[in-house]
């Protein structure tokens, strides 16, 4: 059984509780639609889509910037949305549970949308995932997961097993691998349930995990596996497997608003959208500890991405879209200036309050990290973790939140590293 303590109190304080967290920063982007966004997908840092209500997909070429509507055969609710690459993708499309799903698909980014009724009018599908090109997975109402293994052409159930929660919704399914996978779903105020496969999709197993239902999976790092949801009464929740799935772990965030995405930004930092309560959760630290803060206009947000550490992006509610702004405040990466040896610079002003700008050289391109580190040696901030070219950076840190004192920043590439002594002072 799982017990529950009412939080309503705590949530009427928090709705005055105005935390910011000014090292991050999402920027509206102009929308093409006023109908709710559910879902995003981006295959690199130019190209994405969106999908929602009335049958609405909008793409983007220029990183967000600009979307345009794209043409779709149907006009009802878009469940979910999927990219493997830039030029193929998938939507899976309901009316209302009556007329059972509607596959639609892609293979020239979108400028085309195909539709096809699925063979069973009484399988209803929520989510839709490809492990690579031929091998994909859907699942839905009731518990119900098919594999392909010849690009959508041809789908079969998968064995579910019998237990009193397999026959219960599944709101997404994602993979770790080829042969490892999890589904995550369940009923508000009856349970949150998680469904593993550890032979390729091909057999199912069940757990109750939660008293309420999981939207999303954060599979990236297989020490660190999240299933996150919640409802309107109990706030987020999220279930934690630090083991390949094999354990997981029950966490009530206590936090108004219930957790329809999550994605990694580093190995370390995740964010985390709150549904209608217009807030995002946020952890710096892998998700040991978490804060709330209200989202770009308090915008209800239904999903998030990010396909590296300086790119990402959110939607939801009436067309809403944001852009993820990292604190990199001027890059020259011109052939003409490409400097000549690794440089990392004094941080500009020293001592600062509260933030200073940290400026570095690479001439080569590659992985590059910049950390900062307490006089104890203990890592406080990844401020970037990503492949760069070659250039000159400057990057603006934020000390919000961290005490006066002796701070350390490190430059490290394959090829470099280096570390200079900053002066924080209150």
């Amino acid at each position: 059984m799982i017990y529950r303590t009412s939080y309503f109190q705590i949530l009427i304080f928090m709705f005055f509780v105005n935390v910011s967290l000014s090292q991050d920063k999402w920027v509206r982007q102009n929308s093409p639609v006023t109908t709710a966004l559910f879902n995003c997908v981006f295959t690199d840092s130019l190209n994405g889509w969106a999908a929602g209500e009335e049958g609405v997909i909008i793409h983007t070429s220029d990183g967000g910037t600009n979307w345009i509507i794209q043409n779709n055969p149907v006009n009802y609710y878009i469940n979910d949305i999927f990219f493997i690459n830039k030029n193929t993708g998938w939507c899976v499309s309901n009316e209302f549970l009556l007329n059972g799903t509607t596959l639609i698909k892609t293979t020239n980014g979108g400028d085309n949308w195909t539709a096809e009724s699925f063979p069973d009018s009484s399988v209803f599908f929520r989510t839709i995932y490809f492990h690579d090109s031929l091998n994909g997975y859907l699942a839905g109402f009731f518990g119900v997961i098919f594999k392909t293994t010849d690009g959508g052409d041809n789908w079969f159930p998968a064995f579910v097993d019998t237990s009193n929660y397999s026959q219960y919704p599944i709101n997404r399914i994602k993979f770790v691998n080829a042969q490892t996978g999890f589904a995550c779903g369940g009923i508000i105020d009856i349970a949150g349930v998680l469904w593993s496969t550890f032979d390729s999709g091909l057999t199912w197993t069940a757990g109750d995990y939660a008293a309420e239902p999981f939207y999303d999976l954060l599979l990236t790092n297989e020490n660190r596996m999240f299933a996150v949801g919640g409802d309107f009464e109990y706030g987020a929740q999220f279930i934690l497997s630090t083991n390949s799935g094999v354990n997981w772990n029950y966490t009530n965030l206590a936090y108004f608003g219930q957790a329809e995405s999550i994605d990694f930004r580093t190995k370390n930092e995740i964010w985390m959208p709150l549904g209608f309560s217009g807030a995002w959760a946020f952890s710096n630290d892998t998700g040991y500890n978490w804060t709330t803060f209200p989202a770009t206009d308090n915008v209800s947000l239904n999903s998030v991405t990010f396909i590296d550490s300086l790119h990402g992006w959110a939607v939801g509610n009436f067309g809403a879209i944001l852009k993820y702004v990292h604190n990199l405040v001027s890059v020259t990466p011109d052939e003409n200036s490409i400097p000549g040896e690794y440089f990392l610079s004094q941080n500009f002003p020293n001592p600062f309050n509260p933030s200073t700008v940290i400026k570095f050289s690479i001439p080569n391109s590659g992985k590059t990290e910049l950390k900062v580190f307490d006089s104890k040696g203990s890592e406080v901030k990844e401020l970037l973790n990503e492949n760069l070219s070659a250039g000159s950076y400057e990057f603006r840190f934020d000390a919000a939140g961290l005490p006066s004192g002796v701070y350390f920043y490190t430059l490290l590439t394959p090829d470099f590293n280096a570390t200079k002594k900053m002066i924080l002072i209150r």
